[in-house]
């Protein structure tokens, strides 16, 4: 742990989510147990096992940590990222709080209980039902993981102060370029401060471009202000999806002369304007929502992802061609923000609900995450609409979450998602929000769109085959024609649809199993992707040719086979290894198609033809399984101090090298005595399709050496880090 950077008024900031975590599970205490890093979910090695159950229940954290000296400091918090659920901390055996991680993480003053040297922590979280914790459901349809999500740290404080969540940037749309920068300021001292500000903006390349200063001002002991500073940003740059242009605001908070607090937040430049009945502007320029919902788990990790794997999803998300992103139904990472703002995804930011809205303590949590949420998010630029809740509906609720969103953010419209408009009609919940959200119901898309404030309606849930299990072809090509109508429909149902969400981003475990977990992603859990996101990717990068073939082609399948083929290209040729020829058309309006051929055991080649150049794919035959490969990808993130992340594959093959795409099975992958690299989610590797993927972190600047294992086969080591590895 150190304590970051040495500029003049920087915070003391302890990391304290790496090693030296014990967890113990139940109401023992953190005495002994399992040594973990966080973040950390503990239902993450069972979540996607068929015929386990989710524990849910209390759990304990402990760290001993040493405290530095503590500077300028007059005031400790702990804080970390968000996580479902409720509970307490102790710190040196005094209790700090409790707490409700409300997908947004703890905050707790732990000053009074803080030692100059040896520190003991204990956090208890649980993961039970609780009806004023939101969602307030015992199983929606996502579950409500346990453990500590999002990281932990202790950041000091000094006794005057910036406040991040009261501070925000404040552009002038009238005035391009032209922005207001409001800082709140605190004073918890004794005694008054002569205080000023300064902002210094820069561009995404770390060139100042603005400054800005602010009187001196005597700021009393025990008050709050803001100060608001006006800088000019000569030929500004705009925010968009195509062209996400960010700037940063550095503030720095001055007593006396002196600077005793700095901040520093990214934000953008942006107009959004809803066209009443047409469309939505960005910039001025018109702009169709094409996107996908999204979960935060992932198998291995549960909710505990870091960072480098948000913005792998964002990635992935942004490369099938889409500019949209609903996070359902709960507020997410801000890593995952953070990667939309740099890669241009609008986002739709919801606060946890799942069908079941109602008043008193529901309410009353409702409203305090939504607060929470908003003074977190509200800088971010990729931030286009709060959403107030999911396929329920209760208007006291709405009017007063929607009056709240409003008085902390102006600059945003509110949307909620509505999955029975005759309910809505009935209880006169049309029309509380600007913008209609509506799941599935195209039929009401007339009626939605006369009932939303702007005329403007998305479609924010679409297309969702629970049983889209990748590798089983007939399902994946059902899938995608699901997506192609649904997709169809909206684009072409004229002024006032602004757009499509699709059900889902990938795969992801569900108490409300089918296999227990739902198959309904355009990618499966892993983020291997289907026909339906192949079809995404050549839909929507129409001036490259693409072209990706499925089939069974393994030796024992029998005569007749499907090819099931995904192009944008017009034309094709399918190539046979005995030199015939068999020329097709693509209508424009499909992308997908299936076609019969014999199988002679040998390779097919199949060619497309497109404006932009030709592309081929080649179908290899497999026969009998009889080894697997191990490899290792690092996962890049923004992090340079992350402990180094690897995504690994295992690939099953015949005796001839030829992948073999009908494999199911279980793996083990072993790390070694003294290696010092992490399995995460434990050691048993599901293998589906022929494949199965897995995660390593090891230490900076290690090699390791892992074994993998897999039924009969011959075992395989996977060398990972240190020179000449991934």
């Amino acid at each position: 742990m150190t304590p970051g950077s040495p500029r003049e008024g920087e915070r003391i900031r302890l990391a304290l989510d790496e090693a030296g975590w014990r967890f113990t599970p139940g109401r023992s205490g953190a005495a002994g147990g399992e040594s973990v890093i966080l973040p950390h979910c503990w239902n993450a090695a069972d979540e996607y096992r068929s015929g386990v159950d989710v524990r849910r229940g209390l759990a304990a954290y402990q760290l001993d940590f040493d405290l530095p000296e503590p500077g300028a400091a007059s005031e400790w918090r702990l804080r970390s990222g968000g996580f479902y659920g409720v509970g307490e901390a102790w710190l040196n055996g005094q209790s700090i709080g409790h707490f409700n991680g409300d997908y947004l993480g703890l905050d707790l003053d732990v000053t009074a209980a803080l030692r100059p040297k040896e520190n003991r922590l204990v956090v208890k979280v649980s993961n039970r039902y609780f009806p004023h914790v939101l969602p307030g459901l015992r199983d929606p349809d996502f579950h409500l993981y346990g453990g500590l999500g999002g990281g932990m740290h202790l950041e000091a404080l000094p006794p005057v102060r910036l406040v991040r969540a009261d501070s925000r940037v404040l552009p002038d749309e009238s005035r391009p370029g032209e922005v207001s920068i409001e800082l709140a300021l605190q004073n918890r001292g004794d005694s008054a401060a002569a205080v000023s500000c300064q902002v210094v903006l820069r561009d995404s390349a770390g060139v100042p471009v603005a400054e800005g200063e602010g009187s001196e001002d005597v700021l009393p002991a025990g008050a709050s202000a803001c100060q608001l500073l006006r800088c000019v940003i000569p030929s500004p740059r705009l925010w968009s999806p195509d062209s996400p242009a960010l700037y940063t605001v550095e503030a720095a908070l001055r007593r006396d002369g002196r600077v005793v607090d700095r901040l520093d937040w990214s934000f953008g430049l942006r107009t959004v304007h809803f066209d009443a009945g047409k469309s939505l502007l960005i910039n001025g320029s018109p702009v169709v929502l094409r996107g996908v919902n999204r979960h935060e788990n992932l198998p291995g990790f549960g909710f505990a992802m870091p960072a480098a794997l948000h913005e792998a999803d964002a990635r992935r998300i942004k490369e099938l061609g889409l500019n949209f992103v609903r996070l359902s139904h709960y507020p997410q990472s801000p890593a995952f923000l953070d990667a939309c703002d740099r890669l241009g995804l609008l986002v739709l930011a919801e606060l946890c609900s799942w069908k079941r809205i109602r008043g008193g303590r529901w309410q009353a949590a409702a409203a305090a995450q939504l607060d929470r949420m908003i003074r977190r998010d509200r800088h971010h630029p990729s931030v286009l609409l709060w959403g107030l809740g999911n396929e329920g509906r209760h208007r006291g609720v709405y009017r007063q979450l929607h009056a709240l969103a409003r008085s902390l953010d102006p600059s945003r419209l509110t949307l909620y998602a509505e999955n029975h408009a005759y309910r809505a009609r009935r209880e006169k919940t049309a029309g509380l929000t600007e913008v209609w959200g509506l799941n599935y119901e195209f039929e009401e898309l007339d009626y939605a769109r006369t009932a939303a404030p702007t005329g403007c309606v998305v479609v924010t849930e679409c297309a969702n085959l629970p049983f889209a299990r990748r590798g089983h072809l007939p399902a994946e090509a059902r899938q995608l024609a699901m997506v192609r109508d649904a997709v169809q429909r909206v684009e072409s149902a004229g002024a006032g649809a602004v757009g499509w969400a699709l059900w889902d981003f990938a795969d992801y475990a569900t108490p409300r199993r089918q296999r227990w977990f739902r198959e309904c992603g355009v990618l499966d859990g892993a983020r291997v992707p289907k026909m339906a996101a192949d079809w995404l990717r050549a839909r929507l990068h129409s001036d490259e040719p693409f072209l990706r073939v499925r089939a069974d082609w393994s030796a024992s399948a029998g005569l007749r086979r499907r090819l099931y083929i995904v192009t944008n290209c017009p034309d094709l040729r399918i190539l046979r290894a005995d030199g015939s020829v068999r020329e097709l058309s693509v209508p424009s309006a499909d992308g997908g198609m299936e076609v019969d051929v014999d199988f002679d055991n040998a390779p097919l080649r199949i060619e497309g033809r497109h404006p932009a150049g030709m592309v081929a794919h080649r179908l290899d035959p497999w026969e009998t399984p009889a080894a697997f490969e191990l490899s290792g990808e690092a996962v890049s993130g923004s992090d340079p101090g992350a402990r180094p992340l690897y995504a690994c594959t295992l690939q099953v093959r015949d005796a001839r090298g030829a992948a073999v795409l009908s494999f199911e099975g279980e793996a083990t992958v072993r790390v070694p005595a003294g290696c010092r690299a992490s399995l995460i989610g434990g050691r048993t590797v599901p293998v589906h399709g022929g494949r199965g993927r897995f995660y390593v972190e090891t230490p900076r600047g290690a090699a390791a050496v892992l074994e993998g294992r897999l039924g009969e086969f011959p075992p395989q080591p996977l060398r990972l880090g240190g020179e000449g590895a991934p």
